[in-house]
């Protein structure tokens, strides 16, 4: 659990924490059989950066950009490898951490915890990034004994009130990311064995459609297309609605087991497996 602040421009290191040490945070997750590093993203907002650090009391901490020091710690839940996600919610914003057993939103200023939602896996495992959408709908999916769920989140009387929606046991999206577009869910459904692209509507959990020929998977979207990368290192570009598939291209671009989102800048893509990076042009 290595936290580091580098200068940009000249690599210098500003100030670091090692959380095991710093603050007796523990230093795997807890209950996987095996058992896991730590590997979330931190979140910038304001003059602060939080992530989960896990302990009695700090399994979210802010500390000061400038120099590290300790803003504020909050809540006793256990930990995940999912990056934090900033929301507004009715002209609040809110901070939510899925972590390991919960889907938690936080007061990002103060770290006072605003609402709790159960979501186990079973063992901690929960990875993605939540899918919020302008309907005030809340999204999250693990693999293993959870599935996917939505609720909506409103605000009255300055409190946040959580409404669940539905909750689908068969629709796993275990750790490489879905995208929402509009009403519906895409992302690669499937623990272990086979997957399959599914197009999930997001007010019913009810699957539109489910495609073949894809393991799991990372999804972009940009100009009207998804850029989707799996993990046996295989590229393809696709139109993806409610209605159909449409694959437009298709091309092998690793050999080796491919994890790590692509990025976008422009028409280049950035994409990397377990040996190599590469840049590809799309325009």
């Amino acid at each position: 659990k290595q936290f580091h602040a580098f200068d940009k421009r000249t690599g210098e290191i500003l100030w670091s924490h090692d959380m095991t040490r710093d603050f007796n945070a523990p230093p795997l997750l807890i209950r996987p059989r095996v058992k896991s590093g730590y590997a979330c993203s931190p979140l910038a907002y304001k003059d602060f950066v939080i992530c989960q650090v896990g302990g009695p009391g700090q399994s979210v901490m802010a500390f000061d950009q400038r120099n590290g020091t300790v803003v504020w710690k909050s809540g006793d839940f256990l930990v995940s490898q999912a990056p934090p996600l900033l929301i507004t919610v009715d002209g609040q914003e809110q901070l939510v951490i899925f972590a390991g057993q919960t889907v938690n939103g936080l007061e990002p200023d103060t770290g006072a915890i605003l609402w709790s939602q159960p979501h186990d896996a079973g063992n901690d495992f929960n990875f993605m990034v939540p899918l919020w959408g302008d309907d005030n709908i809340l999204f999250v999916s693990s693999g293993y004994i959870a599935g996917s769920q939505a609720f909506r989140l409103t605000r009255q009387d300055d409190l946040t009130e959580v409404e669940p929606l539905w909750f689908n046991s068969q629709i796993k999206f275990m750790f490489l990311n879905p995208i929402r577009l509009e009403n519906h869910i895409y992302g690669t459904d499937g623990t272990f064995g086979p997957a399959f692209l599914t197009a999930l509507d997001i007010k019913t959990g009810e699957p539109a459609w489910r495609g073949r020929g894809f393991s799991r998977a990372s999804i972009l979207h940009a100009d009207d297309k998804a850029i989707i990368l799996d993990e046996d290192g295989n590229l393809t570009l696709a139109r993806l609605s409610p209605d159909e598939l449409i694959v437009l291209a298709r091309a092998t671009v690793f050999n080796t087991t491919s994890w790590t989102a692509p990025t976008l800048v422009g028409t280049r893509l950035y994409a990397r497996d377990r040996e190599k990076i590469i840049a590809l042009e799309l325009g």
